[in-house]
C-alpha cells in the first residue's frame, strides 16, 4: 500500500520527519562516506526528496515517484538540486538502460505492486558496478506497527527476505545497516537526547531497528541464478513513462 504523495510531505515537513531525516542521511553518510561526485547520476525512487536535500548537492539528482503515490515536485523557492522529476508505473521506468550510477529507494519497496518487476527495473537502468541503497521498514521493529509513520505502511521487510530478493533479482549485497531504534510513540525530546542509546542499541539489538539500509551493488552479467542472468542479454531498448513532470534537464 502506498503512501499518498500529500501524506509523505507533511510527515517529513514536521518534527518527526525531520528526526527521520537526520538519521537516515547521518547512515548513509556512514555507507557511502565517499558520497557521489560532480554530476554523478543518482536516481531517487518512491520519495527521495528529504534525503536529497542534504546529500551530495554536486550531484545529479533525478527523482522518480510510483504512479500509486502521486508526485510532487520541489518548492520553487527551496533548494534546486533536481535535474528531473517523473511520475511512472513502477514496472516501466523512464530511463535508458544504464544511465544511473547510485540509487537510493525508499518508501518504494514496501508500497510495490510487483515487487520483482521493480527491481527488474532498478537493475536495468543502473550502470555496471553501480550502488543501489533501498531503506525499508523492518518487520520487527517499532515503526512498521505504527500507522501514523509512512513505515508502517505497505510490507515491511526482514533481513532475510531482504538478501533473498537481492539473489533472486541479480543484485550482490553489501553493507547493511540497521536505523531508528527508537521508538516513534517517544516524545522528540527524549527523541533527540537519546540519540547515543539509538546508536547503541544499533550495536546491541540490530533486529529491532525501524528500518533497515541494505546496499547492493549491480554485477554484470549478473550473478548464476538470478532471473537477470538471462533477462539482458539482448540490447536494452527505453521504455517510455506513463506521465511525467518535466523539468529543464533529462537523465541521460
Amino acid at each position: 500500500m502506498a503512501v499518498d504523495i500529500v501524506d509523505l510531505t507533511r510527515f517529513y515537513d514536521g518534527p518527526l520527519g525531520a528526526h527521520v531525516q537526520a538519521r537516515l542521511v547521518h547512515e548513509i553518510s556512514r555507507i557511502w562516506p565517499q558520497g557521489a561526485g560532480t554530476n554523478e547520476a543518482v536516481l531517487a525512487y518512491g520519495y527521495g526528496l528529504p534525503l536529497a536535500g542534504c546529500l551530495w548537492p554536486e550531484a545529479d539528482w533525478h527523482f522518480l515517484m510510483p504512479a500509486q503515490q502521486g508526485a510532487l515536485a520541489p518548492n520553487a523557492e527551496g533548494p534546486s538540486f533536481a535535474s528531473s522529476l517523473a511520475l511512472g508505473d513502477e514496472s516501466r521506468w523512464p530511463l535508458r538502460a544504464e544511465s544511473v550510477n547510485r540509487l537510493i529507494m525508499v518508501h518504494g519497496l514496501e508500497a510495490a505492486n510487483h515487487l520483482d518487476a521493480l527491481m527488474e527495473e532498478a537493475w536495468r537502468v543502473m550502470v555496471p558496478n553501480g550502488r543501489a541503497l533501498f531503506i525499508v521498514a523492518n518487520r520487527r521493529g517499532f515503526w512498521a506497527r505504527r500507522d501514523g509513520t509512512p513505515f508502517g505502511m505497505g510490507r515491511p521487510f526482514s533481513s532475510g527476505q531482504l538478501n533473498q530478493l537481492m539473489r533472486r533479482t541479480g543484485f550482490v549485497k553489501g553493507q547493511t545497516r540497521p536505523a531508528l531504534l527508537l521508538p516513534p510513540f517517544l516524545p522528540m525530546r527524549l527523541l533527540g537526547s537519546l540519540a547515543w542509546t539509538d546508536r547503541l542499541a544499533a550495536f546491541l539489538m540490530p533486529q529491532l531497528a525501524g528500518v533497515w539500509l541494505m546496499e547492493a551493488v549491480k554485477k554484470v552479467p549478473a550473478p548464476t541464478g538470478s532471473k537477470m542472468a538471462l533477462r539482458y542479454r539482448k540490447a536494452a531498448v527505453i521504455r517510455p513513462a506513463l506521465s511525467s513532470v518535466k523539468l529543464p534537464h533529462k537523465l541521460s
